[in-house]
């Protein structure tokens, strides 16, 4: 567990993304959708899971407890089907003192399974966005669990549209959204330009595994530059904060 130093978290870093968060309500109303953390865990090589996509335990006590932190201070945590099925998360903040965010969770097609863990902890009920008609009544099964279910357009792409969702999701009075991954959720926020702060844990350690950038990509023209960066160990693990500085369209 965290020590006791870890767990007062008076590091700088964090204070001042605090204080930004404080206001994510007047940035909602502003921009029409919640301020959008990114934040994973990653080796060094950029592998955030096996080859063959099985979760990775990569953080350590203190940077884990940091993410946790995080957590606690936004108001909704967003994943994809992908890492629910494979995980099977729990998106609550065992490690520190603090209110559980609202799990979101992008799934097309309505397949979180009912039994899912962040169905059964307490507190906020999770919003299943998905889209179109399920003629076999999985949306009414996840309803009957408590969670809620929303229905968002497609993209040209197939997949959710990440413009109809921050509406969905600022009129849902989320003001601020940790994006938790997997790659292709991280993967589609970044091409969007939809980030606002990126917080990445760097592991010490090689795995040559799933990268964090989906096999998509991004395109080959696009570079995403970094500012305002600062970096601090937590234990054996290096933490990067920084905000991506959008060139113009």
């Amino acid at each position: 567990m965290p020590n006791s130093q870890t767990d007062r978290f008076s590091d700088q870093l964090l204070i001042a993304f605090q204080e930004r968060l404080a206001r994510a309500s007047c940035f909602r109303r502003k921009r029409g959708r919640p301020f959008i953390t990114v934040s994973y865990a990653q080796s060094i090589d950029g592998s955030i899971a096996t080859r063959q996509r099985q979760p990775l335990a990569l953080s350590g006590e203190s940077s884990l407890a940091l993410t946790h932190r995080l957590r606690a201070d936004h108001a909704a945590i967003l994943v994809g089907i992908g890492t629910v099925l494979a995980d099977n998360p729990r998106l609550d903040v065992r490690l520190v003192a603090g209110l559980d965010p609202r799990p979101v969770v992008l799934d097309t097609h309505f397949r979180t399974p009912p039994d899912s863990r962040l169905l059964r902890r307490a507190g906020q009920g999770a919003l299943i966005v998905g889209a179109g008609y399920s003629p076999d009544g999985r949306p009414e099964h996840l309803e009957r669990r408590g969670a809620s279910v929303s229905r968002c357009a497609l993209g040209p792409d197939g997949r959710l549209d990440l413009a109809a969702l921050m509406a969905l999701l600022a009129e849902a009075a989320l003001d601020s959204v940790l994006v938790e991954g997997g790659a292709r959720v991280i993967t589609s926020f970044i091409r969007a330009r939809l980030v606002d702060q990126f917080v990445i844990t760097i592991a010490p350690c090689l795995v040559g595994g799933l990268p964090v950038i989906d096999s998509v990509g991004l395109p080959s023209t696009m570079g995403v530059r970094l500012r305002g960066t600062n970096c601090q160990m937590r234990g054996e693990d290096l933490v990067i904060w920084a905000e991506p500085a959008w060139e113009a369209p």
